[in-house]
């Protein structure tokens, strides 16, 4: 009887043990393309980040400052009769 006991549990370990590398293999699967999606995901957040960089780098040059001074703000450059230099 203990033979058959034995046969018994070794068989419901060796099940248990498929089962469980089954279901490790779908996890690893699922993992990876979840993986694979957030590395796209990555990728189209960075294109759309060196973008930006570049958007600002344009609207922050030193000629469109000036000329949003200009029309906006209507500032303009002070006379030479304006200047007043203060000294220590």
């Amino acid at each position: 009887m203990s033979a058959r006991l034995l046969a018994l549990v070794l068989l419901v370990a060796v099940m248990t043990s498929a089962l469980t590398v089954v279901w490790c293999v779908h996890r690893n699967r699922t993992l990876f393309v979840a993986l694979q999606e957030l590395q796209q995901t990555r990728d189209k957040l960075d294109v759309e980040w060196g973008q930006l960089q570049l958007e600002q780098s344009a609207w922050s040059t030193h000629g469109r400052i000036e000329q949003i001074a200009r029309e906006k703000l209507h500032m303009r450059r002070p006379r030479p009769a304006e200047i007043v230099v203060v000294r220590p």
